[in-house]
């Protein structure tokens, strides 16, 4: 597109009139366009394809063919961003106005027009015209990075997928020979460790802690990676039957830890009932193993609605907290924020962030060190997909 009002606004002026085209051409020529002229009809239409004008002017009565017709075959052959001003010095009824913008002039005066009137009238075509020339090329760059977007999208999850594939078959074919390493260390272990010396001892229980830890890790990875690949049923789900699945899993580690757990009136919510008890499994395994010296641990889940109708699930513990800084890192896989004297692979909150996203909610925690921690994720209710 030509500069607006500038001497590369290429003008077509139009008119059998000679007198009345001259005027016109040397109105516009003052006001620093470049103007070219016609006397007819065919005239304009073998002129336009080598000058290329951004606007043409032009009258409706013409010798040889209609200006209308003219306009018509403008927008059809030669390309409907030329701009057409329509002209008349008799045509003065509205009805014929109405077919020249119907037939596609962009705008339409009738004689006599005032000079500053028609320069201003050129220049606000030509200034809507770069608005929409900008506007379309802005779309195109727009559709061509959405394109793009959507083709590295498309890569990336293939990657994902196959990273996922990965992790899911390599941890998959480790669990049978890890399993055998296992067993046969605890095995001699059991048989020949008593009779070493201290020492040895210890390195032998270095071996067998290794391999326990190496033997959760894959374990973890496979639930991880078969959150991805699993089928998982969604459909109305108590919350209370998700919970006592997860309570039966962890009853070892409760009774080693006794604790006092209140869930109140847990709602039914759309989601899958053994990937939920996994939240649960692992929300109160953590409060179990960061639970507070010599303090009875208490647990207390509770439930109520945000704004947008969703259940917001509580998950509150009164263990040693957790620092600022880290309640976002925690959510990250293989994270631990303490050594190996508290057991874990770092798995456990990725796993949960990975579930309840797979169920269209979120999830973030809240503590203080020393304060307890409260960890809380959004599932949609039961009669939302009714």
């Amino acid at each position: 597109m030509n500069a607006v009002g500038s001497a590369t606004s290429v003008l077509l002026n139009v008119d059998d009139v000679e007198p009345i085209r001259y005027a016109r051409s040397r109105l516009l020529r003052q006001a620093g366009f470049d103007v070219h002229e016609a006397d007819s009809g065919r005239a304009a239409l073998r002129l336009i394809p080598g000058i290329a004008p951004d606007l043409v002017l032009l009258d409706v009565h013409l010798p040889d063919i209609s200006g209308i017709a003219v306009c018509r075959q403008i927008k059809r052959d030669l390309g409907s961003g030329i701009i057409v001003l329509q002209i008349s010095g008799s045509a003065t009824s509205a009805p014929q106005a109405t077919v020249a913008l119907n037939s596609g002039a962009d705008c339409y005066l009738v004689e006599p027009v005032d000079p500053d009137v028609l320069v201003a009238t050129v220049r606000a075509l030509l200034r809507l015209r770069t608005a929409e020339r900008a506007l379309a090329t802005a779309n195109q760059q727009l559709s061509d990075k959405n394109a793009e977007l959507q083709r590295v999208n498309k890569a990336l999850l293939r990657s994902n997928q196959d990273l996922e594939h990965f992790a899911y078959v390599g941890s998959h074919d480790l669990q049978e020979p890890l399993r055998n390493i296992v067993t046969h260390i605890e095995l001699l272990q059991r048989h020949v460790a008593p009779r070493f010396d201290e020492s040895e001892q210890q390195l032998f229980s270095v071996v067998v802690d290794g391999a326990r830890r190496m033997r959760a890790l894959i374990q973890d990875v496979l639930a991880y990676s078969g959150v991805g690949k699993e089928s998982p049923t969604f459909g109305p789900t108590r919350l209370q039957e998700a919970l006592d699945l997860a309570l039966a899993n962890l009853a070892d580690g409760i009774k080693e830890a006794p604790l006092c757990l209140s869930a109140r009136q847990l709602p039914e919510v759309w989601g899958d009932v053994m990937q939920l008890s996994r939240v649960f499994q692992n929300l109160i395994g953590n409060s179990i193993k960061y639970r507070l010296p010599d303090v009875p641990l208490r647990v207390d889940i509770t439930a109520e609605k945000d704004p947008e109708g969703d259940w917001i699930i509580a998950v509150h513990d009164n263990g040693i907290g957790i620092a600022t800084q880290h309640l976002e890192k925690i959510f990250e896989p293989f994270k631990r924020l303490h050594g190996y004297e508290i057991a874990g692979t770092g798995i456990g909150l990725a796993l949960c962030r990975r579930i309840i996203e797979a169920h269209g909610g979120r999830i973030w925690a809240e503590s203080r060190p020393g304060e307890g921690t409260t960890f809380l994720f959004t599932l949609p209710p039961a009669e939302s997909h009714h």
